[in-house]
């Protein structure tokens, strides 16, 4: 029995169906099961990250844990981890597979978006389960927040826009997750995940607008408009300036390719292209 925490989100949901597929009995965890949707091979389970007796019911009878976390900002958030790697351990749970973030490849990392799932780590490692850690970096489901300028401007406004990254789909993090979670040989590695090419973002709107087959326009926003902009929209502060660190580091991590979703998932890893035909609807 695998267990998934984070199971509703664009990154679980897949992790679960993906597992369920595959004819894997997996169980989502929860705060609300009455509010999920899963077909009915999922056993979905109430839990709460700050309860630690909720997860040790949860965690009764599973053998692999798919740890995703809540967005750092979260009250408490430091401490869910530390209370799902005891819950585990005293469950005997015999892996762990964390999701983590790509700037964590460096442990000296300072902002807080980083440190906040560098702490996980330490928590999962300090656990003495065998674990294993996936850090992706830019999701190509970012690109949804210009879904309505996009259909009422034809634009885009964003910070750094010239800088490239390597954009991921969350299904082939997904794909990662089950791979490393199926077989054996995962345990002590943390792999590095990103798409299949490092491209900026009026490279991503371009091929997004060759998908609608009109012309998008990109406005690159002075770094300090973009956060005023984000935390009046209430974003957490220390998860705006750790964005914008990444997104302004030109030369840094966020723009390598890596080979691990091909490795890990047994497929390329899909493209910006590929993913903007899936979701073209969106901004139309």
């Amino acid at each position: 029995m695998i267990l998934v925490t984070g199971a509703t989100g664009p990154v679980g949901s897949q992790v679960v169906a993906q597992l369920t597929e595959a004819k894997v009995a997996v169980r989502a965890l929860t705060r609300d099961p009455k509010a999920a949707r899963f077909t009915p091979e999922v056993e979905v389970v109430a839990g709460d990250l700050a309860d630690q007796e909720s997860l040790r019911k949860a965690l009764d009878g599973v053998d692999r844990l798919f740890a995703l976390m809540p967005t750092f900002g979260k009250p408490g958030g430091r401490t869910y981890d530390r209370n799902l790697a005891q819950a585990a351990a005293a469950a005997k749970v015999g892996h762990i597979v964390r999701l983590s973030v790509l700037a964590a490849e460096n442990p000296q990392a300072a902002d807080p978006h980083t440190a906040y799932h560098l702490n996980g780590e330490r928590e999962v490692r300090d656990s003495g389960i065998p674990w294993t850690f996936l850090r992706p970096g830019q999701f190509m489901t970012n690109a949804l927040s210009w879904a309505e300028t996009v259909k009422s401007e034809g634009l885009v406004r964003e910070p750094y826009a010239h800088n490239k990254q390597a954009p991921i789909d969350p299904a082939d993090i997904a794909a990662c997750a089950v791979g490393v979670l199926t077989s054996d040989g995962h345990e002590g590695r943390a792999y590095p995940l990103s798409g299949p090419e490092a491209l900026n973002i009026e490279e991503q709107d371009e091929c997004l607008g060759e998908v609608l087959g009109r012309e998008i326009n990109v406005i690159n926003v002075p770094p300090d408009v973009a956060r005023a902009e984000w935390l009046e929209e209430v974003y957490p502060e220390m998860m705006v300036d750790g964005i914008l660190k990444h997104m302004g580091d030109e030369n840094g991590i966020h723009g390598k390719v890596f080979p691990h979703v091909e490795m890990l998932a047994g497929r390329p890893a899909r493209t910006f292209r590929e993913w903007a035909a899936e979701n073209a609807d969106s901004f139309r």
